[in-house]
């Protein structure tokens, strides 16, 4: 597939999750825009299946679960590392989160992860707040809501998904195979 063909898709994924979004929050009375807005960047970033696991340890190794991921930015935090790739894992964690516990609900709560997602994904977004408010970032604010309200929007993001989905998504690692078929 050509570049141009790939940024045109990736552009109408875009316009599908805003608009699907949008809707959605306002199905459930949600008027947070610039929530949605991001949600659906949220959704749009991980139709690329490699954008579910980008981080690597310090042996190379890819760290795929949460609680991988959080040690890695634990040791940051405890190391006095990077604050900018703390910051860029716990927003990956908060993202992550979001949509496996928004978008694959039933999957996150067979595995009985579901309260500890719910705690994992609210104190990511705060902790990506709090950077950004300590580093003087513009943002910081619509972590802090992401994190307050971090249950809401999780619901949210599962009514999104059974109105415009139903029973079409398969497993976290098909979601972008699956959303292509279904909307390019």
């Amino acid at each position: 597939m050509s570049r141009r063909r790939r940024k045109e898709n990736l552009e109408k994924l875009k316009e599908f999750f805003a608009w699907a979004t949008r809707r959605s929050f306002w199905d459930l009375d949600i008027r947070e825009r610039r929530v949605s807005d991001y949600i659906a960047e949220v959704l749009t970033n991980f139709a690329r299946t490699e954008n579910l696991y980008p981080f690597r340890g310090k042996r190379g190794e890819r760290l795929e679960t949460l609680v991988e991921l959080l040690l890695e930015a634990n040791e940051i935090t405890l190391t006095g590392g990077s604050l900018v790739r703390e910051r860029e894992i716990r927003k990956h964690v908060g993202d992550y989160v979001l949509f496996m516990a928004g978008m694959f609900q039933e999957y996150v709560k067979r595995l009985s992860l579901m309260s500890y997602y719910l705690e994992e994904g609210s104190r990511a977004y705060w902790s990506v707040g709090e950077i950004d408010q300590a580093l003087f970032k513009p943002g910081a604010d619509l972590f802090k809501e992401l994190s307050r309200r971090f249950e809401l929007y999780v619901g949210a993001l599962n009514y999104m998904r059974r109105l415009f989905f139903r029973d079409s998504l398969g497993d976290p690692g098909t979601f972008g195979t699956e959303v292509k078929r279904l909307i390019l």
